[in-house]
């Protein structure tokens, strides 16, 4: 009843608002985001209100491509950010995302799709915790703040240029008043 009654909400809210970024996923990829903002937040009935693309423009921010950005909305009340991206790796793009608090530091990371067969690595829990708690761009430097991964060698890098293109671009979008 409980499920029925939040599919019938967030169909709503996709007919009043339109498309939400999180839906274009398939099934076990949205229990991977449902599962990472209830780490993240501690809630499980989120909705996810779209943040229009035509507000931002990412060309000054390297690294990345398709960014998306949803309010998160718990009960009512704006609990963060999620930014959808993908990055390039050696041969193909891989998506991921990132959490955000109210406050633009980055509460979690999470590889929603990655395509190649090599630089897998980056997918590991542990790894991408170095990610958390950082704010602004600031401390994300690869083989300096963020520690390599074996085997790779090229997604490695790319994701962490990646996600503090991302964390400039929300501080940036917050202080312009266009989140």
């Amino acid at each position: 009843m409980k499920r029925l009654l939040r599919v019938i909400i967030i169909a709503s809210i996709v007919l009043i608002c339109g498309d939400v970024n999180a839906k274009d996923y398939p099934r076990p990829i949205q229990k991977r985001i449902d599962k990472a903002i209830k780490n993240a937040f501690g809630a499980e009935d989120v909705m996810f209100v779209d943040v229009p693309d035509v507000s931002f423009d990412i060309t000054g921010f390297p690294g990345v491509a398709k960014v998306s950005v949803s309010k998160l909305m718990n009960e009512g009340t704006e609990i963060g950010l999620a930014a959808f991206a993908s990055s390039k790796g050696k041969n193909d793009l891989f998506d991921y995302l990132v959490l955000f608090d109210k406050a633009m530091t980055i509460k979690k990371v999470v590889i929603l799709v990655y395509r190649s067969s090599y630089g897998g690595e980056i997918m590991a829990k542990y790894w991408l915790k170095q990610f958390e708690g950082k704010h602004n761009g600031q401390q994300l430097e690869f083989n300096k703040d963020i520690d390599s991964i074996s085997g790779a060698t090229i997604s490695a890098p790319s994701i962490t240029t990646g996600i503090k293109s991302l964390s400039l671009l929300m501080v940036h979008l917050k202080e312009t008043g266009k989140l």
